[in-house]
Formats: structure tokens, sequence, C-alpha cells
């Protein structure tokens, strides 16, 4: 009868009233970092022979550095970041964040002190610092880890044969070779609308040719932090930073 039917009808009613509304995904926002390493203004290459100002044939066969407590003021980044050129080409950092609270960057290059000496493997598996994914970047012995590494080969005889069994490595690492990094308004470019990317660069040329203070690398070819090696630890490191610069 009619009053069944109504009540059907409005019992029909509250039901697929009360029923959950679909609720629409949360979009997040992301940065991206990257870093392109140049060799005389073109794009390097792994394992690529390129000249030095001496006239050296050279070619670099691993680039990774660690920036850590990357920040804007007291708003925080990222804990730690691994740049491995050779793993992951020029992407250094992918993280959830919203770029208009990073105006401007303050970072360490290289594993902070309140870091540099905690046990690798206490750290999360997802963190750069975690002994499984710094692997060689740590020094087991030190202890710590290596804040940049730049191996390669070279040919010092300038003969016209390459002859690259010359070894180059420099390793900085240990406290006092510690720097700070400042990048100031920074210039963020759009992906897509939940996405936005900062692009550095860094001049592996300027860092062995050098206008003020170069690195002859028939002489100068090791530098592992140690005592007899700080003054090109201490050069290279300066290079280094010098070297890594908006793009």
């Amino acid at each position: 009868n009619a009053i069944n039917f109504f009540l059907f009808c409005l019992m029909s009613f509250l039901f697929f009233s009360c029923k959950d509304k679909p609720v629409a995904p949360v979009v997040k926002d992301y940065v991206d970092i990257t870093v392109q390493p140049v060799y005389n203004g073109q794009n390097l290459l792994m394992d690529s022979i390129y000249v030095t100002q001496e006239g050296y044939k050279i070619k670099i066969t691993d680039l990774k550095f660690y920036v850590t407590l990357l920040q804007n003021g007291g708003t925080n980044l990222t804990q730690a970041a691994l740049f491995d050129y050779r793993e992951t080409g020029t992407l250094f950092l992918h993280q959830e964040a919203d770029y208009l609270k990073f105006g401007s960057l303050q970072g360490i290059l290289g594993v902070d002190t309140t870091l540099n000496h905690d046990d690798p493997s206490a750290f999360p598996t997802t963190s750069p610092l975690n002994i499984s994914n710094a692997g060689t970047m740590h020094w087991g012995w030190n202890p710590g880890y290596i804040f940049v590494s730049i191996e390669g080969k070279a040919d010092t005889l300038i003969d016209g044969i390459d002859n690259l069994d010359h070894n180059f490595s420099f390793h900085t690492g240990t406290d006092q070779y510690l720097q700070t990094l400042s990048f100031s308004s920074i210039n963020w470019q759009t992906i897509s609308a939940h996405q936005h990317t900062f692009a550095l660069k860094l001049d592996v040329y300027n860092i062995f040719c050098n206008p003020i203070q170069s690195i002859d690398l028939r002489l100068e070819y090791l530098a592992h932090a140690s005592g007899s090696q700080a003054a090109l630890t201490q050069k290279f490191g300066h290079n280094f930073k010098s070297s890594l610069t908006p793009y």
C-alpha cells in the first residue's frame, strides 16, 4: 500500500544518504634537486676522456658526495642526501616538501659532526647514511663517512697515446674538512602543479684546473684526509665547494 511504499522510499533515502561519501585523494607536493657534472662547458660523462689545462688526458670513474642538515632556517628539508653520479645520474634529492618554504637552502657539505660518528647500521634503511646505502662512502676504520669521493685515471705523458694507467683518488672526510653550503633566492622550476626542481651544476674542470689553486694530477693525485695529505685535501675541498653552483 501507499504507506509501505512511502516507508520503503524513506528508508532507502536514509540508507544511501548515510553511506560514506568518497574522499578525494590527498595530493602531495615534492621537490627535486639535481646536480649536473660538467667539464669545460660540456656535460661530463663517466669513463669518457677529457683533457686538463696541462694537457693530461683523464677520465672520471667515481663521483659521489654527501650533503647533510639541508634546511631553510629552522625548516628542515632532509637530514642527508647522497649524490652518486654513476648509480642515480643527476638526481640528488627527491623529497616530499612544499617548495614555497625553501626560497633559500643551507646545509653541510659532508656528514655533520652530529651524525658522522653514529653507528651507520642504526640509521633507517631508507636513509643515505645507512651502511647498506653508504657502502664505500663509510670509513670503517675512522669511524666516519667519506664526504666527497672523486676517482679516476689519467695519462700524464703528452705523447699522443691514450694510456690512462695513472690512478687518482680524492676522498675528503673527518670533521675538520666539513664545509657549509648556502644557496639564496632559489629559482624553483615547475615540473607539475605538485613537483618543483632546483638544478645545480658541478664544474669538475674547475676542481682540477682552478684559476686560483689548480691540482696537478701528475704530482697531486692522492688525498685521503691523512696528516701528510692535509694541504691537498684542503685545496681539493675548497675547489669542490666553489665548483658546486646553481645551474
